[in-house]
């Protein structure tokens, strides 16, 4: 089974520690591409948990920013030049002050 596969596995038991804390056995951590630091978050519909893996934007949102900026030519220096002009016109239009 791939991380991508909608196929089912398990069932799995677990046992919860002192802490609160359970392992996700390490086939299923394999088959599903599970690795140290993945995030999770956890909902419970009766006496069901169901765990769902966070997936992280921010690293993301960066590769895509970056792969714009070298299509259009832009450095960081542009970049925060035009934000701190937008900076700038936002506090003028909306506190009518002057920066």
């Amino acid at each position: 089974m791939s991380a991508a596969s909608s196929s089912l596995g398990g069932p799995a038991v677990v046992q919860v520690r002192e802490r609160g804390q359970f392992t996700i056995p390490a086939e299923t951590r394999h088959q599903m591409g599970i690795k140290d630091g993945d995030v999770f978050y956890l909902t419970w519909l009766g006496e069901t948990l169901i765990a769902t893996r966070k997936r992280l934007v921010a690293p993301e949102i960066a590769a895509a920013i970056e792969s714009l900026m070298g299509e259009e030519k832009v450095t960081l220096e542009d970049l925060l030049a035009g934000l701190e002009k937008q900076r700038e016109i936002y506090v003028r239009e909306k506190y009518g002050l002057e920066t």
